[in-house]
């Protein structure tokens, strides 16, 4: 919501409407369980690895702000307690790295033996205490992010070393993190378990979404002629304008305009008007470069003061540019996809409305009460930061 809202005051909505939004999402969460979706692999898959990465962060985090605020050079120090709480994660699980077979994994070269070796080896580079640590294993990881390849790079040494030093420093906080028992604390417990939520939500979204129907040209002729203002071009509009010195004389001249003045009589009458200062163009303008709505353009609308470089402008409506809809062979696209949006939009208010008819619902008394306190209190905080 406040992402979706202007740099103004949040508008938040009706607490009734927060209550229903809150009962849907469980229906349709209680559905996606009862479809197995809360032990989908791709959902269980996402929701382990963000609570290990939220985890080794958590764990970085601890070393980090245990060196002491006043000290000087704080975050270089942070960063060198991090490398040093590394350094003795390796010696803690006695880590041994082959460094020799290291060297000799020549990323750069294009030998096709070499590469398949690279690929498909399973000689063992390290010992971790997450395991073997093996060539093939690098080469795969390591391709995830050189996915372009690193033959002829002329760094492929160092891009080697730097990734395999990264790849053991993040096995040895994932361990580290699990052997603390990080993923089991409450913060992330619940971490784990909003995500899920969302995760399945999301799923059980997209299955009411799935629409195949595939309509018939009477049926795209029909959403065609129904949405035919959606498919009409916004008019252009012509003004005539005058631009005056400062603001209370542009809204003063605005008033007498209002009363019925003409605006070419008025400006020869009127002081303030700049005449050697162009204002706005008589070319066909868009409404929006004039501030307004294309709904809202119409003949002898006067528009409100504007400031711009050099005074403030007056305007109003001279002409309003007659349009005509896009015929349907030229946005049949278009109309497809807003009637698909239509139809999934449809399918999935009629699945809720189903899930709502069949649920036995019950909230406590005083349920709109509660998320009014806590709309209010969300607010109060947002506003105070």
């Amino acid at each position: 919501m406040k992402s979706q809202q202007s740099k103004g005051a949040i508008v938040l909505p009706p607490a009734e409407s927060v209550l229903q939004r809150l009962i849907q999402n469980t229906l349709l969460f209680q559905e996606g369980r009862l479809l197995g979706f809360e032990t989908k692999g791709t959902i269980t898959n996402q929701v382990q690895e963000t609570v290990r990465h939220r985890s080794v962060i958590a764990l970085v985090d601890s070393v980090a702000y245990a060196v002491p605020e006043e000290i000087e050079n704080r975050k270089d120090e942070q960063f060198a307690a991090i490398a040093r709480f590394v350094e003795s994660l390796k010696t803690k699980y006695d880590v041994k790295v082959d460094s020799l077979l290291l060297k000799s994994l020549d990323y750069g070269s294009a030998d096709a033996g070499m590469q398949a070796y690279l690929r498909d080896s399973s000689d063992v580079i390290c010992m971790s205490p997450t395991g073997a640590m093996r060539v093939s294993s690098l080469t795969r990881n390591l391709m995830f992010q050189e996915f372009h390849g690193m033959v002829g790079k002329p760094n492929a040494e160092q891009i080697r070393d730097d990734y395999f030093e990264e790849w053991l420093t993040e096995a040895l906080l994932t361990y580290e993190s699990r052997a603390q028992g990080y993923p089991e604390r409450p913060n992330m417990i619940m971490l784990a378990r909003y995500m899920t939520r969302d995760l399945v939500l999301e799923e059980t979204v997209g299955l009411l979404s799935d629409v195949n129907h595939v309509p018939t040209d009477h049926e795209v002729q029909a959403f065609y002629e129904a949405n035919i203002e959606h498919l009409t071009p916004p008019g252009r509009v012509k003004v005539q304008s005058v631009i005056l010195a400062g603001e209370e004389p542009a809204r003063l001249f605005k008033e007498r305009l209002d009363q019925g003045a003409q605006m070419a009589w008025l400006a020869d009458r009127t002081a303030e008007v700049l005449d050697e200062v162009a204002a706005i163009p008589t070319t066909w303008l868009i409404p929006s470069m004039i501030g307004i709505e294309p709904n809202q353009a119409k003949i002898g609308l006067i528009l409100d003061p504007m400031e711009v470089p050099g005074g403030w402008v007056v305007a109003q409506i001279t002409d309003v540019e007659e349009t005509t809809p896009v015929p349907l062979t030229e946005c049949r696209d278009e109309v497809l996809r807003r009637l698909k949006a239509e139809q999934i939009s449809g399918s999935v208010v009629d699945s809720i409305r189903r899930l709502v008819e069949a649920a036995d619902i019950v909230t406590v008394p005083d349920a709109v009460e509660l998320v009014t306190a806590h709309l209010e209190e969300w607010k109060r905080k947002n506003d105070a930061q």
